[in-house]
């Protein structure tokens, strides 16, 4: 009878222990992340070379913890040159001159983190102000309404025909 009053005893320890509050845990970790993070951006399907008449889809994602989305710019470089841009003010832009009739459309997806949401985007990018025969590198730089910026890139995305 002792050895079972004992071994109840230590299975309550051991359960309350194993569901102990975690929320210092789920504390932590929100701190440990970053208010904003660009993690993807490419291509699905697209082959080039591609021409000056050609618009082109781009996949980004990434996250926001604890922030909200702000400005998003897009710029093509012809090795360090910049050679043509898009600025928008939100994540979701129909095209306009304003944009370089570009458009940005992104979903919102909330996460198991604390106030963190994930990220998918669409960029739908026209081609007409780069040069034929070269490659172009795409960078992204999102940012939040507070200011802070991430930024990611793919060296040589595209070449023009």
């Amino acid at each position: 009878m002792k050895i079972v009053f004992a071994a109840a005893i230590g299975l309550t320890f051991l359960a309350t222990g194993c569901t102990k509050n975690n929320d210092s845990v789920k504390e932590s970790l929100e701190k440990a992340l970053p208010s904003i993070e660009l993690t993807s951006l490419g291509m699905i399907q697209q082959v080039g070379p591609f021409a000056t008449t050609d618009a082109i889809a781009v996949n980004f994602g990434g996250a926001l913890t604890k922030t909200t989305a702000g400005a998003f710019d897009i710029a093509w470089y012809d090795n360090n040159t910049r050679t043509d841009s898009a600025h928008f003010d939100s994540w979701n832009m129909a095209a306009s001159t304003a944009n370089g009739n570009n458009v940005i459309t992104t979903t919102m997806v909330p996460t198991t983190y604390p106030n963190t949401n994930a990220f998918s985007g669409i960029l739908a990018l026209k081609l007409a102000k780069l040069s034929s025969g070269k490659s172009y590198t795409l960078k992204a730089y999102a940012r939040t309404t507070t200011g802070e910026m991430a930024t990611v890139s793919i060296t040589k995305m595209i070449t023009i025909k």
